[in-house]
């Protein structure tokens, strides 16, 4: 390519090998977490490499296979507004899984990786996605020449400095990131939280598998090491860089949930302590956790810390002037995708005319139905209060009260909400002063009825009531009778339904699949709703 006009100068040095990569040196980092060559294996063979990519998912069995291949390990850029005509930077890329995204939403990206064989990981799911170059090398064999729009630094940093606490390894790698930008333009990096809360409930350190190691300050060393928000936010002023904006993410920036704004917690105390979804993975291993994870971050939210102690940080620093990437109007952003890539979605949290709203949209760019189920868009107020369910869990004594609410609400939107119906459960409910109010209707199932649903709300409802063990009841189906006997229904329909939800979550988990394989999954899935029923209440 010398000679050629070429968008960035790295790419007048592409020589790529067998690989399809370009070794610009070795020895950078020899880290590999035993998974690359199988992974690579899979790329190369499947059909669909995208960032959404089910086949991908479906094929990850062990840990670091899923971080390599699981469609929420893109999660914590989906909500950027990255330019479309963007150059982009990635310093360790790995097998490729933001790169994915990156080349999905850019013009070019470069991705550099120290590991040759992650990087042809890279190089094999990259190969028919957008404009990508995958080169084996550091930071430090990119041209520093300002050429670049966006630099991209994910689970990167903790590892420049071989767990060093010497502030100025970190900087000066920040300090060549920063060189390499154009003027406004823009750094990504996300990292684990030193003091995460997780790893204040005793949680494992991901990076050394010990308890308590970050939060001490590392006292025995280590391969890696994390920061304070405070010390993060001083490496990267102390390389150049403007304004921040930091957001928390969790469970971490792996496989994220949620992106939580420092506005957020402010302004929705209630929205910030239920949208991480705990306990945290333990990634490093089992160790014993002393606190209740989503206890303890209840009292930091409400003691005003909480923004100091997530388990991750997504730290977005301009070169000059503040960060564009985080748009003005979002607080707040979660995901769920673990299900099928047409039922993927992404939900943000952003100012409205009147106060909050919550607005969900599916991931795919033509998301489909599959046999007969579909995700559809919603747009809900946030509105402080609690579910159905939460007060029926607070308090039993209300429990006949607010299920005849819910039974009475479902039987009067039957016919205008259709097939959005199914998704009408106690948990989908608020109660407020002035009524119930429903939120999150976002699947829609053909045919779905109001006896349909009742069974259903009253199936769930028991199974999340017997892990409460605050109803009367020996077993999740004496729940099941006791309930049914409050709401004057037909208990056998509530047996019959467990078919349908497990078929539902079957289509859930698989979207468009064969319907052999729905039949069995089905068959199986139903057996483990039997056993359920039969199962003790944990009171």
């Amino acid at each position: 390519m010398t000679g050629l006009q070429v968008p960035t100068p790295l790419r007048s040095r592409a020589n790529p090998d067998e690989y399809g990569c370009t070794v610009l040196s070795t020895g950078v980092s020899d880290y590999a977490d035993g998974a690359e060559d199988l992974v690579t294996a899979l790329l190369e063979n499947a059909q669909d490499r995208g960032s959404l990519s089910d086949e991908l998912t479906l094929a990850a069995r062990t840990w670091p296979e899923r971080y390599h291949l699981d469609h929420g390990r893109a999660n914590v850029l989906r909500t950027l507004a990255l330019p479309p005509d963007a150059a982009v930077l990635e310093i360790g890329c790995g097998t490729g899984a933001i790169t994915s995204h990156l080349a999905e939403r850019c013009r070019y990206v470069d991705a550099v990786e120290p590991v040759a064989s992650r990087a042809r990981g890279a190089r094999a799911r990259t190969r028919d996605l957008g404009d990508v170059e995958v080169f084996v090398g550091g930071i430090e064999d990119v041209p520093e020449v300002p050429a670049y729009d966006v630099v991209v630094v994910i689970g990167v940093l903790e590892y420049v400095g071989s767990g060093s606490d010497d502030d100025e390894v970190y900087t000066s790698f920040l300090r060549a990131a920063h060189a390499r930008l154009r003027p406004g333009g823009q750094l990504v990096l996300a990292i684990e939280n030193q003091l995460g809360v997780k790893y204040l409930c005793g949680a494992a350190e991901d990076h050394t598998g010990r308890a308590w190691d970050g939060v001490t300050g590392y006292p025995d060393g280590g391969v890696a090491r994390t920061f304070s928000r405070k010390r993060l936010l001083g490496l990267v002023d102390r390389a150049g860089f403007g304004g921040t904006t930091v957001l928390g993410a969790f469970p971490d920036y792996k496989l994220t949930r949620a992106l939580l704004s420092d506005e957020l917690i402010a302004a929705s105390p209630r929205l910030a302590t239920q949208l991480p979804a705990f306990p945290s993975p333990d990634w490093a291993g089992d160790a014993d956790r002393v606190a209740d994870e989503e206890r303890v971050w209840a009292e930091l939210v409400d003691a005003g810390l909480a923004a100091q102690h997530s388990n991750s940080f997504l730290v977005l620093a301009a070169k000059d002037g503040e960060p564009r990437l985080w748009p003005d109007t979002v607080l707040a952003s979660f995901f769920s995708t673990d299900r099928a890539a047409d039922f993927c979605t992404q939900s943000v949290v952003e100012r409205g005319d009147h106060g909050l709203r919550v607005r969900r949209t599916p991931l795919a760019a033509h998301p489909g139905a599959a046999h007969g189920v579909r995700v559809v868009s919603t747009v809900d107020d946030v509105v402080d209060a609690p579910t159905v369910l939460d007060l029926a869990q607070r308090h039993p004594e209300r429990l006949t009260e607010l299920l005849g609410r819910w039974r009475d609400l479902v039987v009067a939107r039957a016919e205008d909400l259709g097939p959005r119906l199914w998704d009408l459960t106690p948990q989908n409910l608020l109660v407020t002063p002035s009524g119930l109010v429903p939120i999150d209707l976002e699947w829609s199932v053909d045919g779905c009825t109001a006896d349909d649903v009742l069974a259903r709300g009253i199936l769930i409802t028991a199974d999340e009531l017997a892990r409460g063990g605050r109803v009367p009841g020996p077993t999740v189906g004496d729940i099941v009778r006791d309930l049914c006997g409050r709401l004057g229904l037909d208990e056998s329909a509530v047996l019959d339904v467990a078919t349908a939800e497990a078929r539902f979550q079957v289509i859930r988990q698989a979207g468009r699949c064969d319907p052999a394989y729905l039949a069995d999954r089905t068959e199986e899935l139903t057996r483990a709703w039997t056993v359920r029923l039969a199962e003790p209440s944990a009171g």
